[in-house]
């Protein structure tokens, strides 16, 4: 329809520069595109450029409000390329027969693996067998020393956050979190709470709720409140949970900030936007992802390049829910 050599077309389309081609015959080509509403076979282009044009985004889709956000935000970073992302719950398909087949069966031309706790050190000491060619970046509270990474130190966000609460008084401090994360007794965030808790010559304690839904999460509280055990803080696990908490015991008539203290993780909006602004650990999540995206493009652009390797600070940002 252009009446344009296959190859100038070719040209055209892959935006080739270093062949003249004139304005002329670009437009026409531009034109014909248009009119017949051409896409280019990207499993054809890959074959001859070895590049897809797909990253593939490892993560835990178990809904989270953090999550969801930290996606979006890739998302957003990635909309300002060219590259689209393939997402896979690794850790899911890990857990069920320790195998990446699956996740390895989308060709892809970088790996970023983000919060995936049981996957990504299995990946990362056999990725010389599995993905050698495929340049490999983890990003969140769960990294591998073994490649590149940008990592989230949530112990010493922890750390801030207790030393704030033990500040302004509150003794008897508990950590709360979904029993079925398996995270109520391990982790970042609960060796920092508990290590806080002993330094300062208090006991540790765990409140563990069934899941992070209201429901659940009031009957968990109402159990604390009939048996005279309500701590007077709850460091909870993520944000999702500190907001379940603060509507649970809105509801049960516990006054919020003055008779419980609540501080989350995460740096969601609804924390700061709801009914009771809540004290958080923010992640940075904006920054996590672009550092991320900086280190998995400088490997695909060279296959050479150093590892690079960054550690995080989130910040603690107090508001209403633990004013004393």
């Amino acid at each position: 329809m252009a009446n344009i050599s296959g190859a100038t077309v070719s040209r055209v389309l892959s935006g080739r520069t270093d062949v003249p081609i004139s304005e002329e015959a670009r437009q026409k080509v531009l034109d014909a595109v248009k009119k017949l509403g051409y896409q280019p076979n990207q499993s054809a282009r890959a074959l001859m450029t070895g590049r897809t044009g797909l990253i593939g985004f490892w993560m835990c889709l178990q809904y989270s409000r953090y999550r969801s956000q930290v996606l979006d935000k890739m998302r957003i970073r990635l909309g300002q390329t060219e590259m689209a992302m393939a997402i896979t719950d690794v850790d899911e398909e890990y857990h069920w027969d320790r195998s990446f087949s699956r996740a390895l069966r989308v060709p892809v031309d970088g790996i970023i693996a983000f919060d995936a706790s049981d996957s990504i050190e299995a990946f990362a000491q056999n990725y010389d067998r599995l993905a050698p060619n495929t340049p490999f970046v983890s990003m969140g509270a769960y990294w591998s020393e073994a490649k590149s990474f940008v990592g989230i130190d949530l112990k010493a966000g922890t750390a801030d956050a207790m030393d704030h609460l033990i500040g302004i008084g509150r003794r008897d401090v508990a950590f709360m979190a979904p029993m079925t994360s398996g995270l109520l007794t391990k982790g970042p965030r609960f060796e920092g709470y508990r290590d806080k808790m002993v330094d300062a010559g208090f006991e540790p304690r765990t409140i563990g709720s069934p899941d992070d839904t209201l429901v659940m999460v009031r009957e968990t509280l109402q159990e604390q409140l009939d048996a005279g055990t309500m701590p007077e803080a709850i460091l909870c696990m993520n944000d999702d949970l500190a907001l379940a908490v603060a509507f649970a015991l809105q509801q049960l008539g516990v006054k919020i900030g003055s008779d419980v203290a609540i501080v989350g993780f995460d740096g969601i909006e609804e924390a700061e936007f709801g009914p009771f602004p809540i004290t958080t650990v923010k992640q940075p999540m904006e920054e996590m992802c672009s550092l991320t995206y900086q280190f998995l493009k400088a490997q695909m652009e060279d296959r050479t390049a150093p590892l690079q390797q960054k550690i995080l600070k989130p910040q603690l940002v107090i508001r209403d829910s633990s004013r004393s």
